[in-house]
């Protein structure tokens, strides 16, 4: 307990431990403050502004006075504008009362899992992860069973690795597709195979975050388990948002559809934590999704530039791999072959935290180091940025890795 805070927190905290995501952090916050101007390969968000339609819609909210509480899960106008969107692009049929409006992902999430797991229960994360998904389930009591993914496998979750993992106390599965931090895309028969284990277990419910959904690579039609698996929806909670498909980061929208009585369990969650959602946030959000999509394929078309940027720049540099991402606007990039090794002044690189904070330092130049996502040994590129900051960092980064092995050299 620290010497200026003598009262206790609760026990649960005890699960969280420290994010090397943190750690980075106030390294890259430090360099600001000594006049540092960083180059930030770091952040996960889009590098566009939010469509002017909608900020149009939200500044007519505001001058219509649109300004007070909304229903806990969210506003009828919204609602209906998600089941409108969920029937015409992927398919599926949900009404009003089996969708909730969440105030970003990672409160949907979190609602969820509080919701419905406690201690002894198991929720299956596969990793590479998106990081609040840990801290969530540890924060509810209940265990994480980490999914392992390979790198040859192009980080896609493998139904035999479910199998294997399931217990009589597993109560769900997370399934990121595309994914953060990997980009991988879970395919239609792979999809069919996770399906059939799931159906083994009739006490196994499926998360299908599908919040990269709109930013894929090769085109075809996005599927999900319940596209492929239909039998499965009573089964199947769908998390989506705003926030990548529209540069709406900061407007913190996202949503949840599912079986009615499991939104209803959320949606007494949402009450206690935040009790509405943004109403302005939400105006903005129909405008969003019932307005015109033309700025998706535009943001689309720069994305895979801006990846095959990256991709050829660190082609150019020795030791490092990585999958080809087919969706969202991450590399996960394997930097194993450069821990172990001794800077020029003789630091050593012990792990994937040090690799990234000794690039920062050198090149001010931020990334993600992989161990705050399950898996240490890689590092994290968002190429969501300008092309000329990618083409800067990556040249960067090409001279740290240049140094180190010249360093290591006999």
């Amino acid at each position: 307990m620290s010497a200026d805070y003598p009262f206790p927190l609760a026990p649960r905290m005890g699960a969280l431990s420290p994010s090397p995501f943190h750690i980075l952090q106030q390294a890259a916050k430090e360099s600001e403050n000594r006049g540092r101007k960083l180059l930030y390969l770091s952040v996960g968000e889009p590098g566009f502004h939010t469509p002017e339609n909608v900020k149009e819609a939200a500044i007519r909210a505001i001058r219509n006075n649109q300004t007070r509480y909304t229903a806990a899960d969210g506003t009828p106008e919204l609602k209906a504008a998600i089941c409108a969107k969920l029937l015409r692009q992927n398919n599926l049929i949900y009404a009003p009362d089996q969708v909730i409006v969440t105030m970003g992902g990672v409160q949907a999430i979190f609602n969820l899992l509080l919701a419905t797991v406690g201690h002894g229960d198991e929720v299956l994360l596969p990793a590479p992860f998106f990081s609040p998904y840990l801290s969530s389930i540890q924060l509810t009591g209940a265990k994480p069973v980490l999914l392992p993914t390979r790198e040859s496998e192009g980080f896609v979750p493998q139904a035999r690795d479910v199998a294997t993992a399931l217990t009589n106390r597993s109560r769900w599965l997370v399934l990121n597709s595309p994914s953060n931090p990997a980009g991988a895309i879970i395919d239609r028969d792979q999809l069919h195979e996770i399906a059939d284990v799931v159906r083994k277990h009739p006490g196994l419910m499926v998360l299908s975050d599908d919040m990269y959904e709109a930013i894929r690579f090769e085109g075809g039609d996005f599927l999900n388990i319940v596209n492929v698996a239909p039998d499965l929806a009573e089964r199947t909670v769908v998390l989506n948002g705003v926030s990548k498909t529209y540069a709406m980061t900061g407007w913190r929208m996202a949503y949840l559809a599912g079986p009615k009585r499991l939104i209803a369990a959320v949606t007494q969650v949402s009450l206690s934590s935040a009790f509405s959602p943004n109403s302005i946030s939400q105006a903005a959000a129909v405008e969003a999704l019932e307005g015109p999509q033309t700025a998706i394929e535009v943001q689309l078309s720069e994305y895979r530039a801006r990846r095959d940027t990256v991709i050829a720049a660190l082609k150019e540099i020795p030791g490092l791999s990585f999958v080809p991402p087919r969706g969202a606007y991450f590399l996960f990039v394997n930097c194993k072959s450069y821990l172990g090794m001794r800077n020029a002044e003789g630091e050593f690189i012990r792990d994937d935290l040090d690799f990234v904070l000794y690039v920062l330092r050198k090149t001010d130049v931020a990334l993600m180091p992989g161990s705050g996502f399950g898996m240490p040994g890689y590092l994290r590129i968002s190429f969501a940025t300008s092309d000329e900051v990618l083409r800067i960092a990556t040249r960067r980064l090409s001279d740290v890795c240049n140094e180190l092995r010249l360093a290591a050299a006999p």
